[in-house]
């Protein structure tokens, strides 16, 4: 079973799992504070989304309406983005504000994939889509 981990800059490794993980832990960004997120399979095989706090304590989170939730990135103000899938299965992406609260979002054109990859220290967001010819483009999305 894949675990998270964070190695520290003396070269120990603490090794993690948010609670509810039964499989597949991914961590996929950390901010300068030290916060990370990143992914989680619970027993039915559902992905959620979690934000591990320095001190080594976890918030969970869901997109409301997902069936998956996948966060790829945090900035410094731990503002997250990711993608997630709604009950057609179709992909968005999503803006999870410090506060916890959703933005959902559709690049023009998009139709398959949907992968916000990256949000810089102003909120701007990259990623790539596919699109109706199955085409993938990258697109920004302007910060605050």
């Amino acid at each position: 079973m894949p675990h998270g981990f964070l190695r520290a800059s003396d070269g120990t490794f603490t090794t993690f799992d948010p609670p509810g993980s039964v499989s597949s832990t991914g961590a996929f960004s950390i901010n300068p504070a030290g916060a990370i997120t990143g992914s989680y399979a619970d027993a039915s095989g559902t992905d959620h989304g979690f934000l591990r706090a320095r001190d080594g304590t976890f918030t969970t989170f869901d997109v409301p309406g997902s069936i998956g939730t996948f966060p790829g990135s945090i900035n410094p103000a731990g503002a997250i983005t990711g993608s997630y899938a709604d009950a057609s299965r179709t992909d968005h992406g999503f803006l999870r504000a410090c506060d916890g609260t959703f933005t959902t979002f559709d690049p023009p054109g998009a139709f398959l994939v949907i992968a916000p990859s990256n949000i810089n220290p102003a909120g701007a967001i990259t990623g790539y889509y596919v699109d109706a010819n199955y085409v993938s483009h990258g697109f920004l999305r302007g910060g605050q």
